[in-house]
């Protein structure tokens, strides 16, 4: 319908009927785990909703909104609680309660000056001001009145004081020490009776958080069922956790996905497990319980490992499980882990966490020092795997073009060969020739196109090697990681020739 001139300017109670919550009486909520309650009953004056074993509320009496404002509130939440995740609902919550403190809590409709005033208020929190612009856009697209879209235009356009939550990542590491990792893993290894589970069920917990970085979200949500092994024909056996995953948008219930662990680790949940059955019974689904039988909460589980932590000698600010996420995220990019293979390990759902460990790692100066040639016994391999000297294109004859095939794809112009035109190389074009003297690499040959095509095969050859479980023995990956490295150097110098050759020109 379209509102005449006159309806434009006259008052909204005159023109409009105000909104009234008419939703369910219960509203469905996506839970985690099958042991907390499904739905929030929408008939009490306070809402109460479960996540990790915890209660969080909304008091709609202690909210100071006028009543027009209280029945969008509740029209918002029971569409939020039924959309998002009921971390996201608590951070909906505290919009409203945020806004009853503001200007705006007085009712509809809005003018601008308040408008204005009130979102310099929100945008010093960045999860208030989320929750406010998504407020505005839900009453808008059901057409309650006072809500517009050239005002939500401005309200979007409207950016938090805030830094960006993965800056702390980009500016600071929270791992750990290596002598702090030496003491964890005296902590993890050390013999524990089986007589004192608790302290069993704590140490399989940490062992899991540095072997596998989840969230403690993540450790609460773990059932019985989610760990499986298979026993080989020359009885191997081979241990996975289906891991839940804990930030994923649009989904009932959580997704989870395989993930390999360590022998030990395997065995000793194996034997854990054993014991719950035992003392709870067969019927116990929870993988980490207190000593009745339930559930651990997350506070729970964030309080005894944090107990771990600072009796292996470390105490840190961070949440237990979020220091060694971001150690295990370190460690990874330390290693040269591309970054979509750190956010697939811990369950990101973008690669702008994981671009931020390959940025700010510590042990990232370290690599561009050996890369400078800085390092006296990095510049020792880089003469062991020097080639030819770096020449130009354009100085070249197409018949000496090097051409080959790597990751089924075809890479050509990364340089001349010096042996005669019509001799044919015994090797393998491309993987032998960075490693060759008699190979001359272009100054601005596609060598990152090489080395890209080189980690992605390399890969390939890890992911087989891993359904056989033979990663030790595996001749064909030490020799792309070899060449790799080669690649990397002969960039290095590629680079080092361009920059001394534009300073000559001047």
């Amino acid at each position: 319908m379209t509102k005449s001139a006159d309806q434009e300017h006259a008052s909204p109670s005159s023109s409009f009927p105000t909104y009234a919550f008419e939703g369910p009486a219960q509203v469905a909520i996506r839970t985690r785990t099958t042991d907390q309650p499904r739905y929030v009953d929408t008939r009490l004056p306070v809402w109460t909703w479960y996540d990790g074993g915890l209660a969080m509320k909304i008091d709609w009496a202690a909210l100071q909104l006028n009543s027009e404002l209280i029945e969008i509130g509740k029209g918002f939440m029971a569409y939020a609680l039924e959309k998002y995740a009921p971390r996201t609902a608590v951070m909906f919550a505290d919009t409203l309660r945020f806004l009853s403190s503001t200007n705006l809590a007085t009712g509809l409709p809005w003018d601008t000056h308040q408008l204005v005033t009130a979102l310099e208020e929100l945008k010093k929190t960045r999860a208030v001001l989320i929750g406010f612009r998504r407020l505005y856009r839900w009453a808008m697209d059901r057409g309650i009145n006072g809500f517009d879209p050239i005002t939500y235009l401005k309200i979007k356009d409207v950016k938090s004081d805030r830094v960006d939550p993965h800056a702390r990542i980009f500016l600071s590491q929270s791992g750990l020490d290596l002598d702090e990792e030496v003491r964890l893993l005296k902590r993890i290894e050390r013999d524990i009776q089986v007589q004192n589970w608790n302290e069993f069920q704590l140490n399989i917990m940490l062992n899991l958080c540095f072997e596998l970085g989840p969230r403690s979200i993540q450790l609460h949500s773990l059932d019985i069922e989610d760990f499986e092994f298979i026993e080989s024909a020359d009885f191997e056996k081979y241990y996975t956790l289906w891991l839940p995953m804990a930030k994923k948008v649009g989904q009932r219930r959580p997704e989870r996905r395989p993930r390999k662990l360590t022998t030990r680790l395997g065995e000793k949940i194996s034997e854990h497990i054993s014991i719950v059955q035992r003392r709870f019974g067969r019927g116990c689904k929870p993988l980490f319980v207190n000593l009745k039988g339930r559930r651990l909460s997350v506070s729970e589980i964030i309080a005894c490992l944090k107990q771990e932590l600072r009796e292996a000698g470390i105490d840190k600010p961070n949440q237990v499980t979020m220091l060694l996420r971001h150690h295990l995220g370190q460690g990874l990019a330390d290693q040269g882990t591309p970054a979509d293979m750190i956010a697939e390990l811990l369950g990101h759902n973008s690669t702008v966490a994981a671009r931020a460990y390959v940025t700010a790692t510590p042990n990232i100066a370290r690599i561009k020092e050996k890369a400078l040639g800085k390092s006296p016994a990095y510049q020792r391999i880089m003469r062991s795997l020097l080639t030819g000297e770096i020449v130009q294109r354009r100085d070249t004859v197409p018949e000496r073009a090097i051409r080959g095939v790597i990751d089924t794809q075809y890479i050509g112009e990364i340089g001349a060969c010096a042996l005669p035109v019509h001799t044919h190389c015994p090797y393998n074009p491309v993987f032998a020739c960075y490693t060759c003297k008699k190979f001359h690499p272009f100054a601005d040959g596609r060598h990152e196109q090489v080395k890209e095509a080189l980690q992605r095969e390399a890969q390939r050859f890890i992911d087989m090697a891993e359904q056989v479980g033979d990663l030790i023995h595996n001749r064909p990956l030490a020799q792309h990681q070899t060449t790799i490295l080669a690649v990397s150097a002969t960039i290095e110098r590629c680079r080092q020739h361009t920059e001394d050759a534009a300073d000559d020109a001047l």
